[in-house]
């Protein structure tokens, strides 16, 4: 029924989506509390130097962002490829280019930053690359069918995590060059099995996994920045972070990603995933809390 359901509000136009986002966001900012206390406890760890009339427009704001991003997910059960397109510009895909031509795989690295899914929905009409992304199962197996068939329809591969490495394998530097989509800002499951590091005051597990890939496969990083330009539209622009990964020293590309995921949420903090429990481990004593390049370069 759920699902029913979420295919009868896609086929919505956007205006009435966004029209019910607002109602959604005044419901679960003032009536329900969704997620508040993780949300709250978040924002104000992540923001000390603000005032708390601050941090709570902060709330304010993410709930209406978060409102409008889950309509307009609900809206790619059925969006039509020019519209969706249309809604997600891609902005220097020339970075891409070398690569393409010379044969070589890219990992695309960004977070769960504006409209992520409409994201990964138009990357391969958009990159020279066959675009993959790499996606954790979600446990009711009916909606992870139909969330999957969905970002697929426009060409992107879907590949669970459990089969990510073996996929790596198999395609990384194989005939076609592929471009490797990764959230990488997800709360690891081991803390043992993490790189720790200080991000937005707080010590912060990550995954290795995308520096571990470049490494491996020897594959240029790019970063993808999402702007949101107005309700239902939005940028990406792409950075290159390194196409020499195996000479950065250990840690270096994902401490690049993360300090330009940190800067992105500075500059618009509303727009990032914060109901998610990012920090729900300490860092064992046994594990070192790596500094940032510019912190050892300063104590040279």
């Amino acid at each position: 029924m759920t699902l029913l359901l979420l295919r009868i509000f896609s086929h919505f136009p956007f205006g009435v989506l966004h029209a019910i986002s607002g109602f959604m966001a005044r419901l679960a900012s003032d009536v329900v509390g969704y997620r508040r206390s993780v949300i709250r406890a978040n924002i104000e760890r992540s923001f000390p130097e603000r005032s708390t009339i601050e941090r709570r427009q902060i709330e304010r704001f993410y709930y209406r962002h978060f409102a409008d991003i889950t309509l307009e997910s609900v809206k790619n059960f059925s969006i039509a490829d020019g519209e969706a397109q249309s809604r997600m510009g891609h902005v220097g895909v020339e970075v891409f280019e070398p690569f393409f031509k010379a044969g070589r795989s890219v990992l695309i690295a960004g977070g769960h930053f504006n409209n992520w899914e409409l994201y990964a929905m138009t990357a391969n009409q958009n990159l020279p690359h066959d675009a993959m992304a790499v996606y954790k199962r979600l446990s009711n197996q009916a909606m992870d069918d139909a969330v999957r068939n969905s970002r697929q329809r426009f060409g992107l591969e879907m590949v669970r995590t459990v089969d990510a490495q073996a996929w790596m394998d198999a395609n990384a530097q194989g005939e076609r060059p592929k471009a490797v989509i990764m959230g990488f800002d997800q709360s690891p499951a081991d803390p043992i099995k993490s790189w720790w590091n200080l991000f937005l005051h707080q010590e912060t597990a990550w995954y290795f996994g995308l520096e571990k890939w470049a490494r491996l496969y020897d594959l240029p990083v790019i970063y993808g920045h999402i702007r949101k330009l107005e309700r239902g539209r939005y940028e990406t622009h792409y950075e290159l972070v390194t196409d020499e990964p195996k000479r950065q020293p250990e840690g270096a590309i994902l401490q690049q990603c993360i300090d330009l995921l940190e800067a992105d949420i500075r500059e618009t903090p509303h727009q990032w995933l914060w109901s998610h429990k990012r920090w729900k481990h300490a860092r064992p004593e046994s594990m070192r809390l790596n500094p940032r390049p510019e912190a050892e370069k300063k104590s040279a």
